[in-house]
Parts: C-alpha cells; sequence; structure tokens
C-alpha cells in the first residue's frame, strides 16, 4: 500500500486534531475564514510549483495546517451558542419559546423532546427572532406523547443550563448532550405548551418518521411480548427506547450491544439481500452497472433514514456509497482510503461525531477487520467447507475485538469473555430477522394471514435468542468487569497493538522492542495506580436525591453506609467511582441498623460516623437531636438532609463543626435558607444539590484537604 492510494487516511490526522482542538479550546481567530481562503488559494499555487528535494516538504506541511485550520474552524463553529442570535444572547430571561421538535421524541419516565428555537420573549407578547436547542421534558401524558417530528409549538418554561455530572466518574449526560450541541434543558408543565402547526422541519426527515412509527406499529402487532417487540424493533429500525434494563445488561455484557446498534452489520445484511435480489432481473451492460448501484444507494439511504441516522450507521452508508460509486466507474480503491474519505465527509457534516462513542467503536471495529482478519485467516488451519461461514463469523468477530477492545474498556470497563460464542447467535439471529423482517413487512400489507404465521415464526426465534445471550451471560466468568484504564492507558494500547502487528506483519524486531517498550510504561502505569490505591483515605457523599450512600475508601478496602437496598440507584451513582478507585472489598453493614458497626478505621452509629480521625454526624430527621442540656459534642463535618427541620443554631449547638454539607435530597428552597445562616455565620458550606458528590481526602493523624467545587462560605 502505497502513500498515494491512501491521501485522505493522511489527511485525517490533522482534520482529527484540528477538531479536537476547536472543541476543545474557546479561542476565537478573527478572520479566520478569510484565512483560509487564502490558504486555499496558496495551496493551489503550490501544487503547480516544482521544489527541490531539501524542500518536498513543503506542500504536505502546508497541506497539513490547511486542513488542521479548517478542523479548527469547523468545530469552533459548531457551538449553537458562539452564534450571535442564540436566545441566551437575545433574550437571557426567556420564559416563553416557539420553535419546531427537530428530532423524533423519546420516551421513558418523561418525554424527551429536542425544540429547534425560532423566537423567545419575557412573555407572549414580547417575542424575540433568536436560534438554539433546548430539550423540553414532558409528563407523559396523550397530550404529549403526540408531538411529533416537524410541529412547530411554544412552551412556558424556566430555562437552565444542562446539568455536567454530578458525581466523579459518572456517565456525563451534561456532555452528551453537548456534543448533541443541545445546552439548556426545561421541565414543561402539562398546561404551559401547545401546539402551533405541523408539517414544518425536512420532508425527507418527516417522511422517514413516519415511515418508522408505521413500522414500529406493524412490528407491536405481531410481537406482542415487551423483550421481543423491543429486540425486533431495535434489529429493524434501530429504536431502542422500549429495551429493558435487564435485556440491555444481557447483551451488553456478551459483546452483542452491536446487534442492538444499527450498524455496518446492518448495512451490509440489506446491500446482501439487496444484490441477491438485482442479480435476477433480467439487466444487461451499463444498465445493469447503473441501475444496480441506484438502486442499492437509494436501499441503503431509505434504511440509514429509517434508523435515525446516527454514527455508526452513516459510517457504513457513506463507506458502502463510496465503494459502489468506484466500481460503478470501476475503479477500485483502497479500503484504507475509503475508511479515511468516509470519516472526513461525516466530520465536516457533523464536527461533534468524533466525540460520539458508536462513531469511534464503529471505525475502531472496521480496522481491526481489516488488519487481523486476513492474518488470522492466515495463521490459523484451513477448515471443511461447512465450517467455512461459521469460522469466519468467529475470526470477523474476534477482529473487530481487538480493534475496539481498548475503547470498549475505557468506556465501558468490562470485558465479554464469550463474545465469540454470542457472536453467533446474534449475527445468524439478526441477519435472519433483518431479512425475513423486511419480508414480514411486505406482506403484512399484501398477506396478512402469512404474514401472521411468519411473525409468530420469527416472535419464537427471538425468544429463544433473548434466552440464548441470557443464558450465556449467567456461564461462570462470562464478563470481566471493573476494569479501568484512562485516556492515555487506552491510546497506549492502541500503540502497542499497532507495533505488534507491525512486528509481526514485517518481521520487524524493533518494532517488536518497541511495542515492549510501550506495554513497560503501561505497567509502570498500573504499578503507581497500585500504590497510589493501597495509601488512599477517602470519603464520598454522592449526589442521589432519594437515598443517602456514602463510600469511605481505606486502600483496597471499600466500606459502604446506605439507608436503601435500592442496588439500580446505588450502581448508576457510585459503581464507576468504586471502580475508578480500584476498591476490592467491600463490606456494608444492613439499612437501618441499630447496633454500632465496626471495620478498623471505621466506626458508624447512626447519625454517627468516625473514619481514622474525621468525625461526622448525618442528620435526617429532628428526632437525632439530643435533648436540651445535652453537652455538646463537637464534629468535623455537620451533614444536613431529608429536609430536616432544624435552625442551623440549634444544629450547631449541639454539634460544633468545621464544615456543613447540604446533600441532595433537600429541597431548593431548604437548602438556600441552610446557606444564608452559614454565610451569616462565617461557617463554610458544600451544596451536594448544586456543586455534586461531597469528596474529602483523610490522612490517618488529621484531615487533609477539600476536593471538588469550591467550598461556599464567608
Amino acid at each position: 500500500m502505497y502513500q498515494r492510494q491512501i491521501p485522505f487516511l493522511r489527511l485525517i490526522i490533522p482534520w482529527l486534531a484540528g477538531i479536537a482542538a476547536g472543541a476543545t479550546f474557546d479561542w476565537p481567530i478573527p478572520g479566520i475564514e478569510y484565512c483560509l481562503a487564502a490558504g486555499a488559494a496558496l495551496l493551489l499555487l503550490l501544487a503547480k510549483w516544482r521544489f527541490a528535494y531539501q524542500f518536498r516538504w513543503t506542500f504536505g506541511a502546508c497541506a497539513f495546517a490547511l486542513v488542521f485550520a479548517t478542523g479548527y474552524w469547523l468545530a469552533y463553529r459548531c457551538d449553537e451558542r458562539r452564534q450571535t442570535a442564540h436566545f441566551a444572547r437575545v433574550c437571557p430571561d426567556a420564559e416563553v419559546f416557539s420553535g419546531i421538535v427537530s428530532d423524533a421524541p423519546a420516551k421513558g419516565t418523561r418525554l424527551k423532546v429536542r425544540l429547534r428555537v425560532e423566537a423567545a420573549g419575557v412573555s407572549a407578547d414580547s417575542m424575540q427572532a433568536c436560534t438554539g436547542n433546548i430539550l423540553l421534558l414532558f409528563s407523559p401524558t396523550a397530550e404529549a406523547e403526540r408531538l411529533r417530528y416537524g410541529d412547530r409549538i411554544w412552551a412556558r418554561a424556566t430555562v437552565r443550563p444542562t446539568d455536567a455530572a454530578k458525581n466523579p466518574h459518572a456517565f456525563d449526560y451534561g456532555r452528551y448532550l453537548h456534543f448533541q450541541n443541545v445546552h439548556h434543558q426545561a421541565f414543561v408543565k402539562d398546561s404551559t405548551f401547545g401546539l402551533v402547526s405541523s408539517g414544518h422541519g425536512h420532508p425527507i426527515w418527516r417522511m422517514a418518521f413516519h415511515w418508522r412509527e408505521r413500522l414500529l406499529a406493524v412490528l407491536h402487532e405481531h410481537f406482542p411480548d415487551r423483550d421481543e417487540y423491543a429486540v425486533a424493533s431495535a434489529l429493524l429500525v434501530g429504536y431502542k427506547e422500549d429495551l429493558s434494563e435487564e435485556l440491555r445488561a444481557s447483551y451488553a455484557e456478551t459483546g452483542s450491544m452491536h446487534a442492538l446498534a444499527v450498524s455496518g452489520t446492518h448495512v451490509g445484511l440489506m446491500y446482501a439481500a439487496f444484490l441477491f435480489l438485482l442479480r435476477r432481473m433480467p439487466w444487461r451492460g451499463n444498465t445493469r452497472r447503473w441501475g444496480e448501484t441506484s438502486v442499492v444507494l437509494i436501499g441503503i439511504w431509505a434504511f440509514t433514514l429509517l434508523t435515525g441516522a446516527t454514527a455508526s450507521v452513516m459510517r457504513a452508508s457513506v463507506m458502502f456509497t463510496c465503494f459502489l460509486m468506484g466500481k460503478a466507474i470501476r475503479r477500485t480503491a483502497s479500503i484504507w482510503n475509503i475508511l479515511g474519505v468516509s470519516a472526513f465527509l461525516l466530520l465536516w457534516l457533523n464536527p461533534y461525531f468524533l466525540f460520539d462513542a458508536g462513531f469511534q467503536l464503529s471505525y475502531a471495529a472496521v480496522a481491526g477487520i481489516v488488519v487481523f482478519y486476513p492474518m488470522l485467516q492466515k495463521a490459523l488451519p484451513r477448515l471443511p467447507k461447512w465450517a467455512d461461514l461459521p469460522w469466519s463469523i468467529l475470526l470477523i468477530g474476534v477482529a473487530a475485538q481487538l480493534g475496539t477492545m481498548p475503547l470498549s474498556l475505557y468506556y465501558f470497563h468490562q470485558f465479554p469473555v464469550y463474545f465469540w460464542l454470542a457472536g453467533w447467535v446474534v449475527v445468524v439471529g439478526g441477519a435472519v430477522f433483518l431479512w425475513s423482517g423486511s419480508v414480514l413487512v411486505l406482506l403484512d400489507a399484501v398477506a396478512p394471514v402469512p404474514a401472521d404465521w411468519l411473525g409468530w415464526l420469527l416472535c419464537q426465534m427471538l425468544r429463544a435468542m433473548n434466552w440464548a445471550v441470557q443464558a450465556i451471560q449467567h456461564l461462570p466468568g462470562s464478563v470481566f468487569s471493573g476494569i479501568w484504564i484512562t485516556g492515555w492507558a487506552a491510546v497506549a494500547l492502541y500503540i502497542f497493538i499497532g507495533l505488534l502487528t507491525g512486528a509481526v506483519r514485517m518481521r520487524n524486531p524493533r518494532l517488536l522492542l518497541s511495542a515492549f517498550g510501550v506495554l513497560a510504561l503501561l505497567g509502570i502505569g498500573r504499578a503507581v495506580r497500585e500504590v497510589l490505591i493501597c495509601d488512599q483515605r477517602e470519603v464520598v457523599l454522592y449526589h442521589q436525591n432519594r437515598r443517602l450512600i456514602v463510600d469511605f475508601f481505606d486502600g483496597q478496602r471499600l466500606l459502604i453506609w446506605t439507608d436503601s437496598l435500592d442496588t439500580r440507584r446505588e450502581r448508576f451513582a457510585a459503581q464507576t467511582n468504586r471502580w475508578a478507585h480500584g476498591a476490592r472489598l467491600s463490606s456494608r453493614p444492613p439499612p437501618n441498623f441499630e447496633r454500632p458497626y465496626r471495620e478498623p478505621n471505621l466506626l458508624v452509629q447512626p447519625p454517627f460516623a468516625q473514619f481514622f480521625d474525621l468525625k461526622m454526624v448525618v442528620l435526617g430527621h429532628r428526632s437525632q437531636l439530643p435533648k436540651t442540656g445535652h453537652q455538646a459534642t463537637p464534629v468535623d463535618v455537620l451533614v444536613l438532609r431529608n429536609n430536616v427541620k432544624i435552625r442551623l443554631s440549634d444544629c450547631l449547638r449541639c454539634f460544633p463543626c468545621r464544615l456543613v454539607v447540604l446533600d441532595a435530597t433537600n429541597s431548593l428552597r431548604q437548602a438556600e435558607r441552610w446557606q444564608a445562616e452559614c454565610r451569616d455565620l462565617g461557617l463554610p458550606f458544600y451544596d451536594v444539590r448544586e456543586m455534586g458528590a461531597w469528596c474529602m481526602d483523610v490522612a490517618p493523624a488529621d484531615m487533609a484537604r477539600f476536593r471538588g467545587a469550591d467550598v461556599g462560605g464567608n
């Protein structure tokens, strides 16, 4: 593979670097558009210039600089908040908004509607034209559920910026919305919104969402059970809103979640189905060549729109488009160059795709298949013809897993051991359902009785597939969870895999030594982390608006104090932070225990707790205050929760403290009262509701330092 065969793969490096810089740094460059135009003109002149051998790098360096600057400019201007007409600039105190629903509403405990703002104002009489996006949250009422893409609505609500993650190392929903270009959200009451008109938005998207609803209605009719319907809708149209937590966990822990997230596999199966049908058409010559290309491209892009055009399916569709167009004009391009072209085009359309986990995993999987699949085929023995297909499925799964492993460990902190076994189930089952499900939709329109028979058979097949995936999930040692790696470690793993692969393919001992050098650095980093874990002494009070969850980290040991057995909420709030701390052994007292709970370095006797020399009291009921005349008990930290009806001065008479912590179970009004009292007394406070989880490092001899957001106070 020569460098001239992969020009876009070479340009993708400065392209990605420019986009990452533009999205990270808030550094406006005045007149950058004119500089880019001048740079492009200069590059065209340099393209015709003959350089001396020692200056041959000049043109390449200028091209790289121009591509980097273009990527920076695109990513910088992509942020909606930098638009001069954004509603936060035009009318920062707006409470009434008018706009168009710009995406299909997402169902859940609340209905999430993305609004593209057209006008905003303090009242309905003072509306001003503006732009921006708001995530509106509705109660799931009948009126709200009738909202569709393209509806123009008005809403009266208090808009606030989206929140960052409130717990350490937790999923940052605010960051996720940022890369969806949504930076504000609002809760809308039932009587404070209304539909103005319908039929707006792009007509192609309107048609796509309309047909997706029709397809979902057909699937709901033939798959009455929730789990089978959820998997059917995910496989056929990429709709995953109805997946239960248990089913989602089963597919995730067996490495099969890619089957439910429409991606390149689904597009490839659709391509194979179209090709199978079109090869039986009586076409000849150029008519056949261009006819097949046109029909397949229309089918692939229609499927892409039906599934919501996620980053992974867009990647596959653009790659297939490049491949088919090259085939139609009888030009064979390198798969690496096609990868570069598709990434270049998609990031031009939306630079924020770069930060989408699906986008990254999709390209990593394809790169893994391109690199490792031929190597595995060559290195492993040949099997009989009847075993070719299952053997190829296994090798492709292994190759894709090698390509995505560092990213999977970084994002999901687990490794599915039996991914190869689940791969056979979901790939074969998914292929059969995708083809048969398409036939089911056609039969439902013309022959209802055969459609019912086919629907019953497919329902049984999906039930068997779900059972098989759940059985694999419950095999001994099915998943290694709690694997924690940092971003630099993920990059180092990719460097190690690349160097090792190059050493094997080119038989280069220097590359092998370099690979082991990177591995040694990873080992040193791991050893340093283990030393830090052994020395950690930390208390974490998590942001949880209904429960008390306090973790005491003592080296590799984790001690948990909670007032509930709601493991789902606890896992959501605290699990990733526990993995990040490397906690291996854990213990906890039962909720609402009465006798003192003792562990080395920890004593818990509600409402008191002592961890090394740190003394804290947690008050959630007025009855926990001692009676009048009781001697004061000095503590280091006073935690107030559950909107307990206590004046701060009364608490301080009983428990003089150095810091007041207000946890997330308190209402905003009650927290503000206590904050005002703290300011009057000159006492530092920390509001978990506003600033996120309270974390404190504790030394065996004394309290060390506060960590996290700034502590409020005098």
